[in-house]
């Protein structure tokens, strides 16, 4: 992670050098809150096509790859959302060096254009990445046949007919928050905008600074992300981010491809400490994945809380 571009209004995409993407994606959360047909469009259910509730070590063996199993990916159960266990990712210490885990599922060659992504997540109460981290998982959309298409190509811009990604993931914005960090979305695509290293590290999709979410370490959090693929040619492509069942982000106008033939075939889950000086951990439980809004579970467990229960916020004016 490196100093990436930020949506700095809810209206303008502005590159670190002040440049401004051809196509620009739009906040428009506030607006579908009031209308009750894009919200219910938008929260129309659909088919989970995988759920995995963390129950069995054995669970791992639907994961296309699990970084470290038994040792920094491990089951848990002395800490589950639901049911006896949970998923425990470890980044352990090792001395300001980068360290991580995680789990990857694959969903097939022929994909998907469009992914509803829940997972529930519990940080450790002394969980504090220093500067950088990638926690939270997120969906990943590449062409052909091949399960690990497009991994390791951190730096590099999509052409369009290849890949794009979204991760929802919390950053605390070189500790003017405290861990983890707000909410938002780094994401990879074919109009992101260039650092001024000359690299194309992922892009902040992120709302404006007085509706910023800090998850609470310590508590159970539920997180679901939609990824909506465009219509070659056009930009109408989506994003939306759920925090336990309330609607904190949604973006149109995004133009993640240029051909139909990228897909939405992978999600994860993990924890990554790029200068890890502690040991970090996180839980997951409770992963779906679906063609249509999945929601919380039902239950306390499951309920929508209002914001000002949903964590503490500095100021980032």
């Amino acid at each position: 992670m490196h100093m990436r571009h930020l949506l700095a209004s809810a209206l303008v995409f502005v590159g670190a050098g002040g440049a401004v993407a051809q196509f620009e994606p739009r906040i428009v959360t506030e607006q579908t809150l009031v209308d009750s047909e894009a919200l219910a469009r938008l929260q129309r259910p659909g088919d989970v096509f995988f759920a995995d509730d963390a129950e069995s070590e054995s669970g791992f063996d639907r994961f296309l790859e699990v970084g470290g199993r038994g040792t920094r990916a491990t089951l848990s159960t002395t800490m589950s959302h639901s049911g006896d266990g949970s998923y425990e990712l470890l980044a352990p210490a090792r001395d300001g060096g980068a360290s991580g885990t995680n789990a990857t599922i694959y969903f097939g060659p022929a994909g998907y254009d469009v992914v509803y992504f829940r997972r529930y997540i519990r940080f450790a109460e002394d969980y504090d990445q220093g500067n950088l981290n990638h926690v939270g998982g997120g969906l990943a959309a590449v062409a052909g046949s091949d399960p690990w298409a497009g991994m390791g190509q951190a730096g590099k811009k999509p052409t369009g007919d290849d890949r794009f990604n979204a991760s929802f993931e919390p950053w605390k914005d070189w500790g003017r928050h405290p861990a983890p960090g707000y909410l938002f979305f780094y994401a990879y695509w074919m109009d992101m905008t260039q650092d001024r290293d000359g690299n194309y590290w992922e892009n902040f999709i992120q709302p404006p600074a007085e509706e910023r979410l800090i998850p609470e370490r310590g508590q159970w959090i539920c997180l679901e992300q939609m990824l909506r693929a465009n219509d070659p040619g056009e930009a109408n492509g989506e994003l939306a981010g759920w925090v336990d069942g309330k609607l904190y982000l949604h973006a149109t106008g995004i133009r993640w491809r240029s051909s139909d033939t990228v897909r939405i075939k992978r999600a994860n889950v993990l924890v990554y400490i790029h200068q890890a000086r502690q040991d970090n951990r996180v839980w997951y439980d409770d992963i779906a994945l679906s063609t249509g809004y999945i929601g919380p579970l039902p239950g306390a467990a499951g309920t929508i809380v209002e914001p000002a229960s949903w964590g503490q916020l500095k100021s980032a004016r």
